[in-house]
């Protein structure tokens, strides 16, 4: 009887102690807990951005944590062109609850226009868990502009005088009533029309930086402008079809023939049909543009085609 009473207490011990072993690291509820997996972000969220054909190095910003009581064990990136093959960025063993850091990618390898270079991040913990995303650069060197219509000063049905790069080459106006004014948006001006019957000036394109004579020109309006860029001109020897011609790495290699240090001048004048003039904005960004069809007088309206770098 003791024997049996004895072997009954050693199986009751022996249970509780399985009891025990089988709750460790479940909730108290005896549930096994479930761990999250890492999160991450990649360059504050922003999924994928444009660069020209001069990009050299892209910088990609990893931001993850793991779970409560959980590490991270690894990051990976990686890099793939289409007709490349995917090269490692970068590959680390972590021990951390989180990451952040900044890991830069030296382009070591030939681009082409509209190559889409898309950057693969991925983290894992030490729960087996992982989490991975995606960041993509486009390659566009160039953009051009559509029609851009502007008005001459007396133009009662076109009220647009200025233009920029900046916002898809969006138009401003003159005055201080009504939208899209120029003197809220000086910083976004890279071109002044005016179209002026004195001499042989008539259409001409100015630098915002262009000192008008008082009671000429733009010089009322312009002196209200908190910014004034600096534009740079210059006529060049390309003709409309040429110029209709140039994309992508042409028209950077184009720019590359033109002497931006010689001749380059803050006022053109009589501007005419399917001439093309170089220019230089004030961040260095360089281009072209096209008179489409100058203005025929004082109430009429030029148009203009522009190819700019990115």
């Amino acid at each position: 009887m003791k024997k049996l009473f004895k072997s009954m207490f050693v199986l009751t011990a022996l249970s509780t102690a399985m009891l025990f072993t089988s709750c460790d690291g479940d909730d108290p509820d005896g549930d096994p807990k479930v761990f999250s997996a890492p999160t991450l972000t990649v360059n504050d969220g922003v999924k994928a951005i444009s660069s020209s054909l001069a990009l050299d190095t892209v910088e990609i910003k990893v931001v993850a944590s793991a779970d409560t009581d959980v590490k991270l064990t690894k990051v990976s990136i990686t890099r793939a062109i289409v007709g490349q093959s995917t090269f490692v960025v970068a590959e680390e063993t972590l021990n951390a609850k989180d990451l952040i850091k900044n890991y830069v990618d030296a382009i070591d390898v030939v681009i082409d226009e509209g190559d889409i270079i898309t950057y693969t991040v991925k983290v894992e913990d030490g729960k087996g868990k992982s989490n991975t995303t995606s960041f993509t650069v486009t390659i566009n060197s160039m953009v051009t502009s559509g029609q851009i219509l502007i008005g001459a000063p007396s133009n009662v049905t076109n009220e647009y005088r200025f233009f920029g790069i900046a916002d898809g080459f969006r138009r401003y106006r003159a005055g201080t009533t009504g939208v899209d004014l120029a003197k809220d948006n000086s910083s976004k001006i890279d071109f002044i029309y005016f179209y002026n019957t004195a001499g042989n000036v008539q259409n001409a394109l100015y630098s915002p930086s262009f000192a008008f004579a008082a009671g000429t020109g733009w010089a009322s309006e312009v002196s209200s402008w908190p910014t004034k860029n600096k534009t740079e001109f210059k006529l060049t020897n390309i003709n409309a079809s040429e110029f209709d011609a140039l994309v992508g790495s042409l028209f950077i290699t184009e720019l590359q023939t033109i002497d931006f240090s010689l001749g380059m001048l803050d006022r053109v004048t009589g501007l005419s049909v399917n001439q093309v003039y170089a220019f230089k904005k004030g961040d260095g960004k360089k281009g072209l543009i096209k008179v489409g069809s100058p203005a025929a007088g004082a109430n009429g309206q030029i148009l203009l085609i522009v190819k700019v770098e990115l």
